[in-house]
């Protein structure tokens, strides 16, 4: 059997019009080409798909069955044609993106609003992943780009700074440590600690930051993330260190956020396959992102009246 483009071309437009007429219009071709296309679309399948009637032609029960795998096709055909003229025009139909758990919740929500606001017409799907998936993602091909806290060099992919960064200490408001510009392990030497999951590569890079300045963690909750664990700094249950977007999420709900010294980066990165570049789009998303993670990090020390304000001393 040997079924031709145009001939089901001819078959969904007569069937969707119910003229051959009409259908001829449609295509740009003449009444009785596209009567010859259904003949011989007929003869090939061995079937009669219209019939017929005073008002013009009636489809079979055979046609409308064959309809339904018709339309689906050329539905198909229809979304590849789309997505043609919008690569010819540079203009992706979705920005597909992975990211690690902190800024897929803290950082992009925002970031894909101001986006949308500048690129109406293109679509946005968010993977939030850890960062190893999110290189896995984006060396696969199966996104345009992630942002993770990832190395510097990986396989497979190119991998930009996106935001240079450092941890914060978080305190519940009224802690004594609020009124410090800035919080060292000194300053937090016995203060019950709250951490992500031993499993989880900040947990080390702090525990061994502390440790190296001499002081032994009193850890008294561990939690898969830093959310939880800044929500529960919001309940006095202790003060932590955690990644500045996370933090900066929970500035207005009962946490302060404090510089820690001796700093400890949080890198940001870009991460994109290495054999494409960012789309115009991307970049424009890259860039709203940049924009974005300047308002990230510590807050200032209020003055000593706004302090005492603040813990609810008498100004």
């Amino acid at each position: 059997m040997r079924l031709t483009h145009r001939q089901l071309e001819a078959f969904r437009f007569v069937f969707q019009t119910g003229r051959v007429t009409a259908a001829a219009e449609l295509i740009g071709v003449t009444q009785p080409a596209v009567s010859r296309l259904i003949r011989d679309l007929e003869g090939e399948i061995a079937m009669t798909l219209f019939e017929r009637t005073g008002a013009g032609l009636r489809a079979t029960p055979e046609a409308v069955a064959l309809y339904r795998e018709v339309e689906r096709s050329f539905l198909g055909l229809d979304r590849v044609a789309r997505s043609v003229a919008d690569i010819r025009q540079r203009r992706p139909g979705v920005l597909r993106l992975a990211a690690s758990i902190a800024p897929a919740l803290h950082a992009l929500p925002k970031v894909m609003a101001a986006f949308h606001r500048d690129w109406p017409g293109v679509g946005l799907s968010l993977h939030a992943l850890p960062s190893a998936e999110v290189l896995d993602r984006a060396g696969s091909n199966q996104v345009d780009f992630g942002i993770a806290d990832a190395p510097s060099e990986a396989p497979g992919v190119t991998i930009e700074l996106v935001g240079n960064l450092e941890f914060v200490c978080v305190l519940p408001i009224e802690h004594r440590l609020t009124a410090k510009h800035s919080v060292t392990p000194q300053d937090i030497a016995g203060e019950p600690l709250l951490m992500v999951s031993s499993d989880r590569p900040q947990h080390n890079t702090i525990v061994n930051a502390l440790k190296t300045s001499g002081i032994t963690p009193k850890i008294v909750i561990e939690a898969s993330s830093n959310s939880p664990i800044c929500a529960l700094v919001a309940e006095g249950v202790g003060v932590s260190i955690v990644d500045p977007i996370t933090a900066s999420a929970y500035r207005d709900h009962g946490v302060a956020l404090r510089k820690f010294l001796p700093e400890i980066p949080y890198a940001l990165k870009l991460i994109y396959p290495a054999n494409r570049s960012l789309s115009e789009q991307g970049q424009s998303f890259v860039h709203l992102l940049r924009c974005h993670l300047t308002s990230v990090g510590p807050d200032s020390v209020p003055s000593s009246r706004e302090w005492a304000t603040e813990v609810g001393s008498p100004p």
